[in-house]
């Protein structure tokens, strides 16, 4: 049977806040799982095993304790401390459970269960809702494809992935040696694209606004991509490269990705892009030419409006 955050949803949901105590989780795994409430709403998975557990790290979003039960027996629990991340605690919990559910013992089982929990406390920490949106999801599929390409076309590995500065914070998704570029996914029908900030595009350097058409398709067409297969090509471009491999699942940790099913689900279709050159011409607002009183600002950019900026691919 496999565990869903739905199928622990409902057990919480059985248990009466007051009335405490834990309900087993019916699974076959080399641990003993158990859900419930430490405190009234605050949901709290158990593990049980004869093995002693490493004792995680506990977090703003999660606490985590460990002690000997009276059976002689360890119990490693982890306690929600962050409400509004309600929903992604039952998706980290039914993962941790489905994570280690391969392994074969105790020992192997607790190993891959600290592991994975590590993957998402960095990821807690980052962002506080459940998961990404649809625009993010999108938004990252383009970036991960425009990586591929950059990587194909022969560029270092290291330094194509050391370029993927968007998840750092940098105003731009990536800075290489012939200059920045600003990567957005639209649809094959959008008439218009989307600026964040008054700083995506301002740069004094040159640049280029790179707009990667991507759409929801049926998942039997036969170029389609979930955007987890996408992350696996991703990494399979880099995985000759050590150091590449380390930093680019860093990347897409600090980016809010990790590897759930339910980014396997939806399928898209990648159509191609469209090179924009961002000189002193282009149209855009920056810090500079808006009032000084404007101090944040999105707006849209229409495509056929900028066809006289447009470069040969």
């Amino acid at each position: 049977m496999k565990i869903t955050a739905e199928y622990l949803h409902r057990k919480w949901k059985s248990i009466s806040y007051y009335d405490g105590g834990y309900i087993q989780v019916e699974v076959k795994h080399s641990l003993e799982w158990h859900v419930g409430y430490k405190e009234i709403d605050q949901k709290t998975l158990v593990i049980v095993s004869e093995k002693e557990p490493e004792l995680l790290q506990t977090s703003k979003s999660i606490a985590v304790s460990k002690g000997r039960r009276m059976d002689g027996r360890w119990a490693l629990s982890f306690a929600l401390m962050r409400i509004e991340q309600d929903s992604v605690f039952e998706l980290l919990c039914a993962d941790l459970i489905a994570y280690s559910q391969s392994a074969e013992n105790e020992t192997a089982a607790l190993a891959l269960t600290a592991k994975r929990y590590k993957q998402w406390n960095k990821l807690l920490e980052h962002q506080r809702k459940s998961l990404m949106d649809e625009n993010n999801r999108k938004g990252l599929l383009g970036e991960l494809t425009y990586l591929c390409s950059v990587i194909d076309s022969g560029y270092p590995i290291f330094a194509a992935v050391q370029g993927w500065v968007g998840p750092d914070g940098a105003d731009q998704d990536f800075i290489y040696a012939d200059g920045w570029h600003e990567v957005k996914s639209v649809g094959v029908a959008a008439s218009s694209v989307t600026i964040s900030s008054l700083e995506q595009l301002d740069n004094s350097d040159p640049g280029e606004l790179v707009v990667m058409f991507i759409d929801k398709c049926a998942p039997e067409r036969g170029d389609a991509v979930s955007l987890g297969e996408q992350v696996d090509l991703t990494l399979a471009r880099v995985h000759e490269d050590g150091d590449a491999l380390s930093l680019l699942e860093s990347k897409l940790m600090r980016y809010g990705y990790i590897d759930l099913p339910e980014y396997r689900e939806q399928k898209y279709v990648y159509s191609g892009r469209a090179r924009f050159l961002v000189d002193a011409d282009f149209p855009r607002l920056t810090a500079d030419t808006v009032m000084p009183q404007i101090i944040a600002a999105q707006y849209s950019i229409s495509l056929a409006g900028i066809e006289g900026w447009r470069v040969e691919d």
